[in-house]
């Protein structure tokens, strides 16, 4: 009980996460729109011919940058950043990139690598339902896949099952010889050779 308690937790805190960081989206894209508001402003103070800073402007600037970004790629750069030293397009790439590379997969998606191992076959039911329990595949009640392979890996499959052939034979090749052709080969005499020392 103990295990499920801490997996428990653990996705309760992992809910609690997931509702912080969209939180925390919502506010950095309403503090983008005050910003971009922001630059409508200090254009509207230079249409009104009051004296505006150098900073204010560039401020504004990059502020209007932020938001056009966030309108064209859905990515804000927080407000920790330097909005000078930090190019929001390449961050918003980032971003995308990150999100593509930590996303989960979905369930339809498998490789063809993964087909393979699920298909694999021992030639023993109980040997493939153990194997697939050991990797962690998950099949039907019965203990088999259901879907199909295609034609390429039909052909991978026969010959890894050509290879385990081959590999039984050898190894009960090997086996014999070592068990009945003891004391024999390099490093051991014959029984011909001792026999002509006594002469």
């Amino acid at each position: 009980m103990d295990a499920q308690e801490a997996l428990a937790r653990r996705l309760e805190r992992a809910k609690k996460l997931q509702e912080q960081k969209e939180k925390e989206l919502l506010e950095k894209r309403q503090q983008e729109v005050v910003g971009a508001n922001h630059a409508l402003n200090v254009a509207a103070l230079l249409a009104s011919g009051t004296q505006v800073t150098p900073q204010i402007a560039m401020a504004a600037q990059m502020a209007a940058l932020q938001a056009r970004t966030l309108a064209e790629t859905g990515v804000a750069v927080p407000s920790y950043y330097n909005p000078s030293a930090v190019n929001p397009s390449k961050f918003a790439e980032q971003e995308k990139k990150r999100k593509k590379l930590w996303q989960g997969k979905k369930d339809g998606d498998k490789s063809q690598t993964a087909e393979l191992w699920e298909n694999l076959n021992f030639g023993n039911k109980d040997q493939n339902v153990k194997f697939r329990k050991l990797m962690g595949i998950k099949a039907d009640d019965e203990g088999e896949v259901s879907k199909p392979l295609n034609d390429e890996g039909l052909k991978t499959l026969q010959k890894q099952e050509e290879m385990f052939r081959n590999l039984d034979v050898q190894y009960e090749m090997a086996r014999s010889q070592t068990h009945t052709q003891r004391g024999m080969g390099l490093g051991f005499s014959s029984a011909f050779s001792r026999g002509m020392d006594s002469i």
